[in-house]
């Protein structure tokens, strides 16, 4: 939990789920974060049953923005799945345009590329095979 307050005490970008505020007391912590009311992509696709070529580029590219910025900051995110992205409608005048947002930093960590990375982490359906056998 240290870890993922961390990294969220030190990312702001507009397709990442915002924090407020961290607190803690004795029992707990508590992460406030801004509210996103479109639910998860997994849940999303599921019901749409397809996207269209734009608006899946058009997610893929807010996906790929969040992660530049991320590594940028040498952090990985190292658990990337549709559960884990949430979408808001846009306030734009394109409707049904969706705004990604990026959340559940848990396996998050800073990547420091003398140490490399050691422990496997993620949602071994959604991980490449070289690091379910660790390679």
């Amino acid at each position: 939990m240290e870890q993922e307050l961390n990294v969220l005490q030190n990312t702001d970008h507009p397709h990442m789920v915002r924090v407020f505020e961290l607190l803690q007391d004795d029992a707990h912590f508590y992460i406030v974060t801004e509210l996103v009311t479109g639910g998860e992509l997994y849940d999303h696709i599921i019901k749409v049953k397809r996207l269209t070529e734009r608006q899946a580029a058009d997610l893929i590219k807010q996906l790929l923005l969040a992660l530049n910025y991320m590594h940028e900051q040498n952090i990985v995110h190292r658990d990337i799945k549709p559960e884990n992205i949430l979408l808001a409608p846009e306030e734009s005048t394109e409707p049904g345009k969706l705004n990604l947002k990026l959340t559940d930093f848990g396996f998050a960590c800073f990547y420091r590329p003398e140490r490399g990375l050691k422990q496997v982490l993620g949602s071994p359906l959604y991980m490449a095979p070289e690091i379910v056998r660790e390679e």
